[in-house]
């Protein structure tokens, strides 16, 4: 498994649990140090359709990767460029092609120095510098694979609380060239 001091990955229990937003407040605070690339990866597997609200209907390709220009609506990919990101790529593909989806992450990974990701997939891929799970207690195991996931994470915070956010975001700093976790 690659290590990845650069990389914070955010993932949840669920939708609207307040990933993107601490994505967002992550963005905010090192884009003010560092360029900071983020990246949406929504990897669909079956069953877990709902998770992905709107994105998954009418998915027809196998790989869909856009690297976001906009920041005239309110995808998740448009709110990281508000928030400060110097890239912002959106990524979509289904659960079983996601093996050979990793690839071309890699290049976008190779091709810049800090990176704020939202996603749970990459994680199964990557080793992170700080790996972050959002606990939603409505949507508890309700998404496949979480449980692993929770038991990977650097730190849960429970989704909502403002305090538990901002203690998380203050411990995070960079150190000798990567992110760290105080």
């Amino acid at each position: 498994m690659i290590e990845y001091g650069n990389l914070i990955i955010i993932g949840g229990t669920g939708r609207n649990i307040g990933k993107t937003t601490l994505a967002e407040k992550l963005i905010a605070r090192f884009s003010e140090e560092v360029p900071v690339t983020a990246l949406k990866i929504a990897n669909i597997k079956p069953g877990d359709e709902l998770f992905h609200g709107h994105n998954v209907d009418g998915f027809q390709d196998k790989i869909r990767i856009v690297k976001e220009t906009r920041t005239d609506a309110h995808k998740d990919s448009m709110r990281f460029l508000t928030a400060g990101a110097a890239a912002s790529w959106y990524i979509q593909t289904e659960d079983i092609y996601l093996p050979e989806t990793f690839p071309e992450i890699e290049k976008i990974l190779k091709g810049a120095q800090w990176f704020v990701c939202e996603s749970n997939s990459l994680r199964n891929f990557v080793r992170p510098a700080v790996f972050v799970m959002i606990w939603g207690k409505e949507t508890f195991l309700a998404k496949k694979g979480v449980a692993g996931l929770l038991r990977q994470a650097d730190v849960v915070v429970e989704a909502f609380q403002e305090k538990a956010l901002e203690a998380l975001i203050n411990r995070i700093k960079i150190s000798n060239g990567k992110f760290v976790l105080s």
